[in-house]
Order: C-alpha cells, then sequence, then structure tokens
C-alpha cells in the first residue's frame, strides 16, 4: 500500500466514478483501476462495487476511506508545517461551528483570519456537535466550536461561555411570567430534537436526576420545524435565546426560564489532544477564540 494508491482510491469513493476520477487526476482509466485492483488483493477484500451510476464503497471500502482521508491529511499538515515552521502564515485550517453559533462569528471570523493571515487556505465547516467531533477525529477538522464536549483523552477542550436554555411555547401558553420548574416537563407535551443533539442529552440526563423523563410528541432535527409546531400549540421545545435568533424564530412564542436545576450548555473550543502544532493552527486557534469570548457573551 502506498500514498498514491490511497489517495487514487479516496478520490474514486468521492466521485462515485472511475472515468470522474480519471479525468480529475489525469491518469488513464485502466491505470487507475489496476492501482485499486493491487489495493484490494492486497487488502484481500472488496473495495468498490459497481451500481447504475458508477461505483460505491463496500464496508471495507468505506472503513479504508476513513482512515485514508486521516493519512492524507496527515501527510499533507506535514508539508504544510513544514513550510509554516518558515513563513507562519500559509498552509491550510479546517475549522468546524455549530450553525447557531455560526451565524454570530462566522463572518467576522472569516475577515479577522483574512486580515491576519492572509496567504493561508481557510475552510469552514458547519454540522452538529457529534459530527464535528467525528469530524475532529478523523481529521477533516483542526478545530471545532462544541455544545457540551464529552471529557475524552483524545479531545483538548477549552471552555468559552455558557449558555441558558428556555423552554418555548406557544403567546398564551403559560399561566404565568414565573420560571418553570424543570420537573414539569415531564408533564409537557414536548417537540425535542433526536439524539445525540446536545440540548436533548442535557435535558434527559437532568430529568432522569429527577426520576422523570420526558413526554415526546414530536421527535425532529429541523429546528425551524420544531418552533413552528410549538407557535402552532402541538407543544413544547427548549432552546436558547441565540437558537431563536439565529431562526428568527421569536413572533408568536414565549420563553420561560427552566429553574430546579437551570439548564446551561457549555460552549467549548475543541481540538485534537494529539496533534502536530504549527503556527499557523496556533494563530487561527487564538483568533477564535477571541472572538468567540467576544461575539458569544449574552
Amino acid at each position: 500500500m502506498d500514498i498514491r494508491q490511497l489517495s487514487y482510491f479516496v478520490r474514486v469513493a468521492e466521485l462515485g466514478s472511475f472515468s470522474r476520477a480519471s479525468t480529475f487526476l489525469h491518469v488513464a482509466q485502466p491505470a487507475l483501476s489496476r492501482q485499486i485492483h493491487n489495493l484490494e488483493v492486497e487488502l484481500k477484500e472488496r473495495l468498490l462495487i459497481r451500481n447504475g451510476r458508477g461505483v460505491e464503497p463496500t464496508e471495507a471500502g468505506e472503513r479504508l476511506l476513513s482512515n485514508a482521508r486521516g493519512i492524507l491529511r496527515l501527510i499533507e499538515r506535514t508539508y504544510e508545517d513544514i513550510e509554516n515552521a518558515r513563513t507562519g502564515k500559509s498552509g491550510k485550517v479546517a475549522i468546524g461551528l455549530p450553525a447557531t453559533i455560526s451565524v454570530a462569528i462566522a463572518t467576522a471570523l472569516i475577515r479577522r483570519l483574512r486580515e491576519e493571515l492572509s496567504d493561508a487556505q481557510v475552510t469552514l465547516v458547519h454540522g452538529r456537535s457529534s459530527q464535528l467531533q467525528e469530524w475532529l477525529l478523523s481529521g477533516r477538522l483542526d478545530m471545532v466550536i462544541m455544545f457540551d464536549a464529552p471529557s475524552s483523552p483524545m479531545l483538548e477542550v477549552t471552555d468559552l461561555v455558557e449558555e441558558s436554555l428556555y423552554l418555548v411555547g406557544a403567546e398564551g401558553a403559560f399561566d404565568d411570567v414565573g420560571p418553570v420548574p424543570l420537573e414539569a416537563l415531564a408533564s409537557l407535551p414536548m417537540i425535542v430534537a433526536c439524539r445525540p443533539n446536545s440540548t436533548r442529552v442535557l435535558l434527559d440526563s437532568e430529568l432522569a436526576r429527577l426520576g422523570q423523563k420526558l413526554n415526546l410528541v414530536f421527535e425532529l432535527d429541523p429546528l425551524d420545524t420544531m418552533f413552528d409546531l410549538a407557535r402552532d400549540g402541538f407543544g413544547f421545545t427548549v432552546a436558547s435565546i441565540r437558537t431563536m435568533e439565529s431562526k428568527g424564530a421569536g413572533a408568536g412564542l414565549a420563553v420561560r426560564k427552566i429553574v430546579g436545576p437551570e439548564l446551561v450548555l457549555a460552549i467549548q473550543l475543541v481540538q485534537p489532544a494529539r496533534r502536530v502544532n504549527n503556527r499557523l493552527q496556533e494563530a487561527a486557534f487564538r483568533i477564535l477564540k477571541d472572538l468567540s469570548l467576544k461575539l458569544l457573551r449574552k
């Protein structure tokens, strides 16, 4: 197995076609097919199967694809690190953000990175916290902002700010203006995100401490739909003020603070514990941390 074979395999798997990969790589299709065949022989596994549109990875191929991306990214980083040691500003940096955080800081972040690291190639990716963690550990991303990152020896976590969560319902759905005890959520019709959404995990765990569980009416991921259903009186949901603002969801909704205990999500900046540090990533980390602390405090 060599780097060329891995890079050929990744490109064929991602493009889903030998012919498209051949054109992209400027490699004759027979030579490309031969390299993939040699890889399959060496690994004693079928890596690609044909479908009606081209090819797709087998189960073994999916595993190799994940590992190969990490290997190729590590090699790329090695070259970048040598160059970065000389200049400190060139190379690539990949950052992951939850969509609600991106609304608050992405534009300012890109401007600041462009001002201070003008020669760097910056990639900004959106995803759920669980997705961002997976992409971080696979080497696709260099650093991410997450909600309530798990305690793991594979992650280096820097706390940024905390975000309070509120019970959200239609206007007129609450009996008074006071806060709502957490245990009351067990008797309310709830519209919540699917696990492993960070808010959902926190709700389940804190209610379990009280010997209670959610009364689920709808379980779905799209935030817009959750707010629409709550606005139409189908039930209640739980969200931060920032999340509501990012979706423009304030009209027709009322919020009440949750107490006993309060529900708070930690917003954290996360990097792989095992990584090759370079000046570019250190600079990007400093910029991301600085902007997050300034723009996420509410």
